[in-house]
């Protein structure tokens, strides 16, 4: 038996190392055409017995594990879920895709346990879309016949001199074009012309929107908004009130999901009031 020397054991070690890379770029390209014919066999939405042989057909050949085929199909809903919320718009008929391609691909909800808040955020939004309003425990006292609807860790801010806004979405209550996301929007952080006054949080009810921190409470009735404005981490309300012309600033989480709630919110306490006042008196 002849001994290995260092020389030996070098170009071993090369050549077992050449060969991990092989295997590598080997299954990944596996996984790319599984991919691809996956995607093809998916475009109506159902997958055949002919389809799936095919597939079974690819795997095998490609010498792909379960586990690998789990996570190509995990992939694949993803970019569909990345998709759908682009405009942070959700109809109903995606959220029906997005539930067909769970059932299609064999996705169970342990599979999108890592997904969970935004496969959560997809229904909402749906649901918003659909013109229903999420209901939640309110963190402080309402008025009677008063429902929360929303509840988000927010920071209130205020610009620092007269000057450009920064750039963002607006939306009004008064508009009947549906919720959707479209052109630029700056950050309110971290701008220097923003200034953090005090961290609490944004209470989004059918009356009003109300900030409550730890130093300052700051109240907008939902029928009097005149103008919602959207950022990549915040938002700009502004109402008909004299005292608070000068739109006041929040950094919330979700900036989207809560704009889409609290325009909503708006144009059905707006919808409300004109029903209230176009009724005959008694």
């Amino acid at each position: 038996m002849v001994p290995m020397t260092i020389a030996t054991l070098g170009v071993a070690a090369l050549l077992g190392g050449l060969g991990l890379i092989v295997r590598r770029r080997r299954s990944r390209a596996a996984r790319a055409k599984y991919l691809a014919h996956l995607e093809s066999a998916l475009a109506d939405g159902i997958l055949t017995e002919e389809e799936l042989a095919e597939l079974e057909s690819i795997r095998v050949a490609g010498d792909l594990s379960e586990r690998e085929v789990r996570m190509v199909g995990l992939a694949l809903y993803r970019r569909a879920l990345r998709d759908v919320v682009a405009d942070a718009r959700v109809t109903a008929e995606e959220e029906a895709q997005l539930r067909r391609l769970q059932m299609a691909l064999g996705l169970s909800e342990d599979d999108l346990a890592a997904d969970r808040d935004q496969v959560r955020r997809v229904r909402l939004l749906a649901q918003i879309e659909n013109g229903r309003l999420p209901v939640v425990r309110a963190p402080l006292d309402l008025t009677a016949g008063e429902t929360c609807h929303w509840v988000v860790r927010a920071t209130l801010c205020m610009p620092l001199a007269l000057g450009r806004a920064p750039v963002g979405v607006v939306f009004r209550p008064d508009d009947a074009e549906p919720f959707h996301v479209e052109g630029e929007r700056a950050a309110l952080e971290p701008d220097p012309a923003i200034m953090p006054l005090d961290l609490g949080m944004l209470v989004v009810t059918s009356r009003r929107a109300i900030f409550r921190g730890a130093k300052r409470r700051v109240d907008w009735p939902l029928a009097r908004l005149e103008t919602l404005a959207l950022y990549r981490d915040g938002l700009a309300l502004m109402t008909a009130d004299a005292d608070t012309r000068r739109p006041r600033f929040l950094l919330v989480e979700d900036a989207e999901l809560t704009a889409a709630i609290l325009l909503l919110a708006a144009r059905r306490r707006r919808t409300e009031l004109r029903g209230i006042l176009s009724a005959p008196n008694p």
